[in-house]
């Protein structure tokens, strides 16, 4: 994560890296984010910023041990407040729809708001209790916006807690008193329920008057509506349901009662006649009397008694002849008695025929004069039914405004009803389960507690900001990243030096400090440029970097000192012509010819060396007398060119390179930076190999690699300049300048030592002043 790229661009080889390596998935350490972390990457992490990390933790958790120290004492008391749904009748409907849930998330909040916090301040008289007033703080807030600092005090002390898909609802308060807290908690429910009856009682008194005024309003027309149709059927002579069927069916009743008449007119008729013909057929044989029976019971005993007399004694005995005659006599009454009862059974008989004759007779006519009433009603009743039939049309227009008019008002009335029975506690209600006690087990403050939460929580706060720093952090810093990104080569690693390197190559630490760190990196950098050769003879190398500032003018220094150190014939021909640098300072403090001097044939390259050549060195070790002086020339502008191009393009130039190959070993090309301008890619041409040059923890791999784009396949390596050793080893990337430390006997004069905190945090904030300052 260190130096960080994406994947995107890791994964686009371009052109030029064909003919050679492929680049390589990066890694963490080398500023990758592609490839698996492993648990000594995410140590060199822990490592590389144990400073930053350790600073985080401890002052994260000073500041919350100091802040647990000075808290006050604080007391906690919960109730459980439950639900409840209650509908028009009295219903507890928790678990009937699935919109409960939303009313008691709706009940939640309403707890919660700032009206229930102020009806609570109210109901309790907080703002005279001396217990809430210390939560307010030493010095009470003024009148004006004491009760707005209270209500905002009283809801910071509040939680209010609902599991998904209960009804249960906890109510916790936190408090320096633990009987305030318990107080408060046990208050919460009682004021929300005050407030919301409140409020639900105006809402219903400002319905209910709305409804009375619309209830007259409507009452009147109902009443004009009826009276219409009342004046209208007065008018017109229509009783109810007058001009419908029930006119018809009235006629067909009164028509069928009419031949039910007729008809028991003619059956009167007809059982008069029977009846006076029965009369006279009537027989009067079998009538009797009690007189009657009773001769006839004597009758018969005398009969029984003249039988057994007359079986025993014989037909001549006194008492059979007395009994005989008795029986004469009472045949003889029998008979007499008979006559004068069928007599008075014939005058009976003729009298009941009589009557009935008459009384069918009487039938007959009632019978037959209903039958002639009913006749005439129903000829009334047919010509009104039809006068009923015309008025009918406006009668039912009249019916149906007074039936709407009626619909209307009887609806207000129901809603009126509802509103005055509704209960009070329809809707959401609530009900305290578990009331508060005080509990002066204090919750707060807990400084062990807090403090290794803390101290926890900071640890992964701070891993997170130093692993996230590594993985943003893209600039360029190990030879893996250089490998891994673009399939380069890292020629050499130049250290940063604790002083500013001298502009005059002989007094380079190269070569003054022959046994010392700079020195012997600086030859190993000319070894790998120099091994760069595919053929003997001259070799061109041009040197240039991404942006202005990344040191190339030092590399081209320090290679030509490495080369006049090895005993190389080397020159510097600074073609960065566009600004004043350097080399340009250099050559103004030599009174020899510069480039341009030569290009345009004012001078010629024998004179120039001639000239540069005072300034040579013999180096410290003895050479043949037949192996000449190693000498450096540079050749540069002493002004800035106002058209480089023109230069570049000209054959004088291309000469001059020609003739430099004849006369040095190695030829150093100090390029202007290749995202500044066109410049670098057109000298490619000249040379032999280009060396890029990065800037250690400066450059970034999209700087680099917009700048190997520019070049395309012509770039043969990098070289890092200005590494701070001292800080790649303790980042610990792994390679071998991380262990440079251990082989310090090797060199003379002072090597980079580990950086203090005070220099470490320097450098934390370097980059930001020093984007500033060059800004």
């Amino acid at each position: 994560m260190s130096n960080a790229i994406t994947a995107g661009a890791a994964g686009n080889v371009p052109n030029r890296y064909r003919g050679r390596a492929a680049p390589l998935e990066p890694t963490l350490s080398g500023g990758a984010m592609n490839q698996q972390i492993g648990p000594r990457d995410l140590m060199r992490v822990l490592y590389r910023y144990r400073g930053l990390m350790l600073g985080i933790v401890g002052v994260v958790s000073l500041l919350v041990l100091f802040q647990q120290l000075l808290s006050p004492t604080l007391y906690r008391s919960t109730s459980n407040l439950q639900i409840e749904l209650i509908d028009e009748v009295g219903t507890n409907q928790a678990d009937v729809n699935s919109r409960n849930a939303e009313r008691v998330a709706n009940a939640v909040r309403l707890h919660r708001s700032r009206s229930a916090a102020e009806q609570v301040i109210k109901d309790l008289n907080l703002l005279e209790d001396r217990r809430f007033l210390r939560e307010l703080g030493s010095s009470p807030p003024q009148k004006k916006t004491l009760s707005q600092v209270a209500t905002n005090r009283l809801l910071s002390m509040i939680a209010i807690n609902a599991q998904a898909g209960s009804d249960l609802v906890e109510i916790t308060v936190t408090s320096r008193s633990p009987e305030l807290a318990a107080a408060i908690a046990n208050q919460l429910p009682a004021s929300v329920r005050a407030l919301r009856l409140t409020m639900s009682n105006e809402r219903r008194a400002k319905l209910l008057k709305s409804l009375l005024s619309d209830l007259k309003v409507r009452d009147e027309a109902a009443k004009k509506a009826a009276s219409n149709v009342a004046e209208f059927r007065q008018k017109n002579q229509m009783l109810v349901g007058s001009g419908s069927e029930e006119d018809l069916a009235q006629i067909n009743r009164v028509a069928a009662q009419s031949a039910v008449a007729s008809a028991a007119r003619d059956g009167a008729l007809a059982r008069a006649a029977g009846v006076a013909r029965a009369a006279g057929m009537r027989s009067t044989a079998n009538a009797t009397s009690g007189s009657l029976d009773q001769l006839d019971r004597q009758r018969g005993e005398l009969l029984g008694e003249i039988s057994r007399l007359g079986t025993s004694l014989g037909p001549n005995h006194p008492d059979v002849k007395r009994l005989n005659a008795q029986l004469s006599v009472v045949e003889g009454t029998i008979a007499a008695e008979r006559n004068r009862v069928q007599s008075a059974a014939q005058a009976v008989s003729s009298a009941e025929a009589s009557r009935m004759t008459e009384l069918a007779r009487s039938e007959a006519a009632s019978d037959s004069a209903q039958a002639l009433r009913l006749s005439g009603i129903v000829a009334s009743l047919n010509g009104k039914a039809f006068a009923n039939s015309r008025n009918m049309v406006e009668l039912q227009r009249l019916m149906r405004e007074a039936s709407l008019t009626n619909d209307a008002y009887e609806s207000v009335v129901s809603r009126v009803e509802q509103v005055r029975a509704q209960m009070q506690n329809e809707g959401v209600s609530s009900s305290l389960l578990s009331p508060a006690v005080p509990n002066f087990d204090a919750v707060s403050p807990a400084p062990f507690k807090m403090t290794l939460t803390a101290m926890i929580s900071s640890a992964v706060l701070a891993f997170l900001i130093a692993f996230t720093r590594d993985f943003m952090d893209d600039r360029l810093r190990t030879m893996v990243q250089i490998r891994r990104l673009f399939g380069l080569p890292t020629l050499g690693m130049l250290p940063l030096m604790d002083r500013d390197l001298p502009d005059d190559p002989n007094q380079s630490p190269v070569i003054q400090e022959p046994q010392s760190l700079f020195a012997e990196v600086a030859r190993s950098a000319y070894c790998e440029v120099r091994a760069l050769r595919t053929r003997p003879g001259a070799q061109v190398v041009l040197i240039s970097s991404p942006l202005p500032g990344d040191g190339k003018s030092t590399v081209s220094l320090t290679l030509a000192a490495a080369g006049l150190a090895m005993g190389e014939r080397t020159v510097i021909l600074d073609l960065d012509l566009r600004k004043r640098g350097v080399l340009q300072q250099l050559q103004n403090e030599t009174m020899a010819p510069d480039l341009v001097d030569v290009v345009c044939g004012r001078a010629d390259l024998d004179s120039l060396i001639a000239a540069s050549g005072n300034s040579g060195y013999d180096g410290v070790l003895p050479l043949p007398e037949d192996e000449g002086r190693r000498q450096m020339v540079l050749l540069s502008a002493k002004e800035p060119v106002a058209e480089p191009a023109v230069l570049l393009s000209s054959r004088r130039l291309r000469e001059l390179l020609r003739q430099l190959r004849e006369r040095f070993d190695l030829v150093i090309i100090n390029a202007p930076a290749a995202l500044a301008v066109r410049d670098a890619r057109a000298m490619c041409l000249f040379a032999d190999h280009t060396i890029m040059v990065s800037r250690w923890g400066h450059t970034t791999a999209d700087q680099m690699r917009a700048a190997l784009e520019m070049l395309d396949s012509s770039v043969s390596g990098v070289i890092f300049d200005q590494v701070d050793y001292a800080e790649h080893a303790r980042r610990r990337y792994g390679d071998s300048v991380q262990f440079y430390a251990d082989s310090a006997s090797y060199y003379q004069g002072p090597v980079p030592m580990r950086p203090t905190f005070a220099e470490r945090a320097r450098r934390f904030t370097q980059p930001l002043w020093r984007r500033t300052a060059e800004a």
